[in-house]
């Protein structure tokens, strides 16, 4: 029988993904809170699509008047609602992981402005998530948390299913040299 799933968690995501891709896929506890303001006052702290992580605090903006943060400063003075609750943060690593999820999401994550801001709103298949990357190895998706277990065996199926060899899942030349694929 299977062990009951942790209360902080909405998925059973939590090791390599199947099939030969060798990424890994996590689902992480991200504490977020909800701020609401003027497009004018959220533009001096970041720009619209944009994320950004500066002393400590993750900055998420998709929307014209909300922001998303991970801690409350103290330089922002509105009333902040939790989300936590109904989101699921999942973390997905390895050598493909940007070019992995670029192939089933409905925007193109290397047009120049997107790959500038290294972030986007968009779907997933028919699942809405919100994305953002450090570098193309490790990519970070939020997805509404009752979509959470069923987003992760999606792309548990995606990864069984996605040939790298097969050229309409576009050219991604890996060097000789590049570290293990199981990120």
């Amino acid at each position: 029988m299977r062990e009951d799933l942790d209360i902080s968690t909405a998925s059973d995501a939590s090791g390599l993904l199947p099939g030969h891709l060798g990424l890994r896929l996590d689902e992480i506890f991200l504490p977020l809170m909800a701020v609401h303001d003027t497009a004018e006052r959220l533009d001096k702290i970041i720009p619209f699509g944009h994320v950004k992580s500066y002393d400590g605090i993750l900055h998420l903006r998709f929307w014209p008047d909300m922001i998303w943060l991970n801690v409350l400063p103290s330089h922002i003075s509105n009333h902040a609602v939790d989300i936590s609750h109904g989101i699921a943060h999942f973390s997905l690593r390895g050598v493909e992981a940007l070019h992995f999820i670029a192939h089933y999401t409905t925007a193109d994550v290397f047009d120049a402005s997107i790959s500038k801001a290294q972030a986007i709103r968009t779907n997933i298949n028919h699942y809405p998530c919100v994305i953002w990357w450090e570098n193309t190895r490790h990519v970070h998706l939020v997805t509404d948390r009752s979509l959470a277990q069923s987003f992760a065996d999606h792309l548990r199926t995606l990864a069984v299913r996605h040939d790298p060899l097969d050229p309409s899942t576009l050219p991604r030349p890996i060097h000789p040299d590049a570290p293990d694929r199981r990120g």
